[in-house]
């Protein structure tokens, strides 16, 4: 296992042209089981129960809109590893099941501050290289009940002025964990 520190030390093998985003998803037991209440740390433990080097996803955003930072964005992941895209892409993983139920206010915000975070870091990532996992793989992720052009609808809707406090929370909360 290798820790997330080691993993800020490592040489960039990451060159992201899109951000793949993913839901917990439910299991092979139960597809529909609601998986909001997984934070950072129990993903965490999943992956490296796998015998992963750590976490897979670059960003976890739990379901009260919290953004936690897993693998640096200049390090690869371990998320979709069809096409390559583990080593083209920042993942980020959002805690539910939304084969079964729709993310949270605080999700869809911290989202839409997160990705715009990411934008500002890598400008060749474009609304539209912004997809669901489903589209290199063949799952629901990041689940049925949301469209593909679900992270652009949203990028495209004008944010509450409320919300835009809360963006700028999930902003600096995604640069300070």
């Amino acid at each position: 296992m290798k820790t997330l520190e080691q993993m800020k030390q490592s040489p960039r093998n990451n060159f992201p042209e899109v951000i793949v985003v993913h839901h917990t998803g439910g299991t092979n037991a139960n597809p529909l089981l609601d998986t909001s209440n997984q934070t950072f740390k129990i993903i965490q433990d999943y992956h490296i129960s796998l015998g992963w080097e750590n976490i897979g996803y670059h960003w976890v955003i739990e379901k009260n809109g919290k953004v936690v930072e897993g693998r640096p964005e200049h390090y690869y992941g371990a998320h979709t590893k069809e096409q390559d895209m583990n080593i083209k892409s920042v993942s980020i993983c959002l805690s539910g099941n939304f084969d079964a139920t729709l993310p949270t206010k605080e999700q869809e915000n911290a989202l839409v501050g997160l990705i715009r975070a990411i934008q500002g870091r890598y400008p060749n990532i474009t609304n539209d290289k912004i997809v669901p996992h489903r589209k290199y793989a063949n799952k629901t992720c990041f689940g049925k009940l949301l469209p593909n052009n679900y992270a652009q609808t949203l990028l495209a809707t004008p944010p509450d002025p409320k919300d835009k406090i809360r963006e700028a929370i999930a902003i600096l909360q995604s640069l300070v964990v």
